[in-house]
């Protein structure tokens, strides 16, 4: 069911059954939609037959084939480019994140600060396996959110759509408070750890400061985060690994890995990937480059 006015698009004919205004015609009966786009009224319903090619929200991939070529427009004319930049980026980062740094706090020696490297490279590998069968499950059993360009919304109406009835609304009510709970507790990790960081290395390393510096943490992301609404979160989480891939992944591996790292190497290479990470993302944000 449509629950808002939406234009869609086709790229072959497909007829569809229900009932509603299609194209500013009330329709009670099977309507055969023409290649091109169209317009869906609120409360309309449309029935697909099996293996029928389901209409998109208006600018979205309307072929499959378009869904898996890379990038989908981002990156210019190297698409490909910029997609296995994303990986390297989500790969390596993953290291440099604040809430993950604290992890290395804990390890007595360099060999455990070793294996602690590897098992979180790996255990978010393993993680990062399940946004791919998410899309396919989505794909199979609520396509409708292609229509009415909510697929954002696909991790938490896919369990009513798998098991109907009460399991369905439980397992739902367990993915959000889950996704809650994992946005809470990264958000306490992150701040922690960068105002960890400021009362010691900035500020005396009191109580007192350890405050101050959580109370800065929180609000001048805060401040930045109401400037930049439009952004796009995937986009935005993308360039926060790129920023920590280029200054403390490298930081960390060689630290851990080659001895011959001095302070002076270490502080040059921060500065100058932090630096030019730093400027492209900002040239991202005021959108001078897709």
């Amino acid at each position: 069911d449509i629950t808002t006015d939406v234009v869609v698009q086709v790229s072959a004919p497909v007829t569809v059954g229900g009932s509603g205004t299609i194209d500013g015609v009330e329709n009670t009966e099977d309507v055969t939609l023409a290649p091109g786009e169209h317009h869906l009224g609120e409360g309309t319903s449309m029935i697909l037959e099996a293996g029928s090619p389901v209409p998109v929200v208006a600018g979205a991939p309307a072929d499959n084939s378009d869904w898996i070529t890379p990038g989908w427009g981002f990156g210019g004319g190297h698409p490909t480019y910029q997609v296995y930049s994303l990986i390297v980026a989500t790969f390596l980062g993953t290291l440099g994140l604040p809430h993950v740094l604290v992890r290395f706090y804990t390890n007595p020696d360099g060999r455990a600060a070793r294996l602690t490297s590897l098992a979180v490279v790996g255990l978010l590998g393993v993680f990062y396996l399940f946004p791919t069968l998410l899309g396919v499950f989505a794909r199979l059993y609520v396509p409708q959110l292609l229509i009415t360009g909510t697929s954002d919304a696909a991790v938490l109406l896919l369990p009513g759509s798998v098991f109907s009835g009460w399991g369905g609304q439980l397992l739902a009510a367990l993915v959000a408070s889950g996704a809650i709970a994992a946005f809470l507790s990264t958000s306490s990790g992150l701040l922690v750890s960068i105002a960890g960081v400021l009362s010691t290395d900035v500020l005396r390393g009191r109580v007192r400061d350890f405050r101050i510096a959580a109370t800065l943490a929180g609000v001048v992301p805060l401040a930045l985060s109401l400037a930049v609404t439009s952004l796009d979160l995937s986009r935005t989480v993308g360039l926060v690994f790129a920023v920590a891939a280029s200054t403390l992944c490298p930081l960390l591996v060689l630290g851990i890995w080659w001895r011959g790292l001095t302070a002076a190497g270490a502080g040059a290479g921060m500065t100058a990937g932090g630096l030019v990470a730093g400027t492209a993302a900002a040239v991202v944000v005021v959108g001078g480059v897709p």
